[in-house]
């Protein structure tokens, strides 16, 4: 498989690319859909985070801008609204970019790009930039706590207690991600709680995520409230991405539709304009289900978008659990424009079900 994802990525991509192939398959009435997830200063160090290949540089967002200007049509969020709502034209291979998190370089780095490009963007924001204080993504906190923890540290994972001694990247990718679920079920609160306690009984210092660097500020700061106006003010459009970015699915019904429908609200009310469009946290395919969707049309959204599936949607697509395409900063031009037509999940779940027959044939005998 990982032979076939570097055959397609150097060699077939590029030349399908090259070939027009990828345009071509986007037809009238079709739009293209792309995830961010902010943009990296130039000589930015990437570190550990579960996010971090999903932020590109610089540069590579000025590319990307310029390749997708040069062979398709950026729309802005308010066409796309008023295409779902109303069925009306949209220029021929239509491109929506869409940016989730809220990271402080949004502002600071994504936004002068796009005035540059004279593009627009739908930004998708958590309840925590609401606040004046300083807030991170939990869940990054929550990585970088578990690969600072000192030798010896333990932690509860599935109700087993596991220690810190030889951790390889993978053994903290997965306690990572089953703590993640486990810290979902609870409220904003508890969560904070729990973080804290792991804090002190781990001894990373008080002021062990304060940082007065200015570049680090820019990758884990999440806009706070006096910043994230700035972003409207701009022309950019804002969408929720839940109260403080939990797993929903893993949540009891009340805790998630509290979520989703008062993210919403508390936007409104603050920025004084209608949010109409909510990214389910994570996006995955296991990151929303019936009853989130449910809860997304009866907060009153006008859609709600996964982050898988590939780019391609159209009036026909699940209102409430739209494709986008993730963009992540190993992307090549093709390898983008293979992800954004849609073509690179078809092929995908292609592999899936030729390596499944595969596995039960191996089953059977």
């Amino acid at each position: 498989m990982i032979v076939v994802s570097s055959l397609l990525r150097r060699a077939v991509y590029p030349a399908m690319s090259h070939s027009r192939i990828f345009s071509r398959r986007v037809g009238v009435g079709e739009v293209c859909v792309l995830t961010y997830h902010g943009v990296l200063r130039e000589g930015w160090a990437s570190g550990v985070s579960p996010i971090e290949g999903a932020l590109v540089s610089a540069d590579q967002f000025r590319r990307h801008l310029q390749f997708l200007k040069s062979r398709y049509h950026l729309i802005s969020p308010e066409l796309f609204h008023g295409w779902l709502k109303d069925g009306g034209s949209l220029p021929q291979r239509a491109v929506l970019l869409t940016c989730d998190d809220g990271l402080l370089n949004v502002l600071t780095d994504m936004v002068p790009i796009l005035l540059e490009e004279e593009a627009l963007c739908l930004f998708f924001v958590s309840g925590g930039s609401l606040e004046d204080a300083v807030n991170w993504l939990w869940y990054e906190e929550l990585y970088l706590m578990l690969d600072d923890a000192p030798r010896g540290a333990s932690v509860a994972v599935g109700g087993k207690v596991v220690r810190k001694e030889s951790w390889t990247a993978k053994d903290l990718a997965a306690i990572w991600s089953t703590l993640v679920e486990e810290c979902s079920v609870k409220n904003s609160d508890d969560r904070k709680t729990s973080l804290l306690s792991w804090r002190r009984e781990w001894r990373l210092p008080e002021d062990w995520r304060v940082s007065q660097d200015i570049q680090t500020a820019r990758r884990y700061h999440l806009l706070n409230r006096s910043e994230l106006p700035q972003l409207v003010a701009q022309g950019m459009t804002v969408g929720a991405h839940s109260l403080s970015h939990p797993l929903l699915t893993k949540m009891p019904a009340e805790l998630a539709e509290q979520e989703i429908g008062e993210c919403k609200t508390r936007l409104e009310s603050y920025l004084g304009q209608e949010v109409w469009a909510l990214a389910y946290p994570f996006g995955h395919e296991e990151s929303a289900g019936v009853r989130e969707m449910t809860m997304a049309e009866r907060a009153g959204y006008a859609c709600a978008f996964l982050n898988c599936g590939g780019g391609l949607l159209r009036l026909t697509s699940p209102r409430f659990g739209l494709p986008r395409a993730h963009v992540t900063g190993q992307m090549n031009l093709a390898e983008l424009e293979a992800h954004l037509s849609g073509f690179h999940d078809t092929m995908q779940k292609r592999f899936r079900g030729v390596a499944s027959k595969w596995s039960g044939h191996e089953q059977r005998t």
